[in-house]
């Protein structure tokens, strides 16, 4: 009986990943469990509200959208809706982000673990991102982190938050507007 040893994805293989909704965590893949329609639909809700309202700011993307957390370890997460400015990026980005977003907001998914959401926002900050937003549908409610602050704010949908640059909703308001 011959074993085959599991291969460590590194930096190198960046531009050959396989298709598929997975991060990779310290070289290797961690598949994610595809998400539901209403999680679909609240990146979409969300981002659309974004590009409105940040279209000639930035970029707006969705949908697991790979960020380089380290080359080595191979580190890269998913992030449901980022924003990142022209200030950072002239060009609209291509491939898995290798500069911070200075917005990622994750919509927490009824198998989501709140370690799992820890160690994740924890990975955005440390590469610099400064501002996470978590949107639970399960309890309505919208918690938002800033890097370098204990403090997580917590909103109901029906209260107005600060996504970035002034712009400012409730997630009621961008869901059934």
């Amino acid at each position: 009986m011959i074993t085959l040893e599991k291969k460590k994805l590194t930096y190198e293989d960046i531009n050959r990943l396989p298709e598929g909704s997975y991060e990779i965590i310290d070289g290797e893949i961690r598949h994610m469990a595809p998400s539901g329609f209403e999680h679909g639909k609240f990146e979409y809700k969300i981002a659309s509200f974004l590009e409105k309202n940040l279209k000639d700011k930035g970029y707006i993307s969705v949908g697991e959208v790979g960020i380089l957390i380290s080359k080595d370890p191979l580190r890269i997460r998913g992030a449901d809706v980022v924003y990142i400015s022209k200030k950072k990026v002239k060009e609209e980005p291509k491939g898995i982000l290798e500069v911070p977003p200075d917005l990622i907001i994750e919509i927490i998914s009824p198998n989501n673990t709140i370690s799992e959401m820890e160690e994740k926002i924890e990975d955005y900050f440390s590469i610099g991102v400064p501002r996470v937003i978590l949107v639970d549908p399960q309890t309505r409610k919208v918690f938002i982190h800033k890097k370098g602050s204990n403090e997580i704010k917590v909103a109901g949908f029906d209260q107005e938050i600060q996504f970035v640059d002034g712009v400012k909703s409730s997630i009621d308001s961008i869901i059934n507007g």
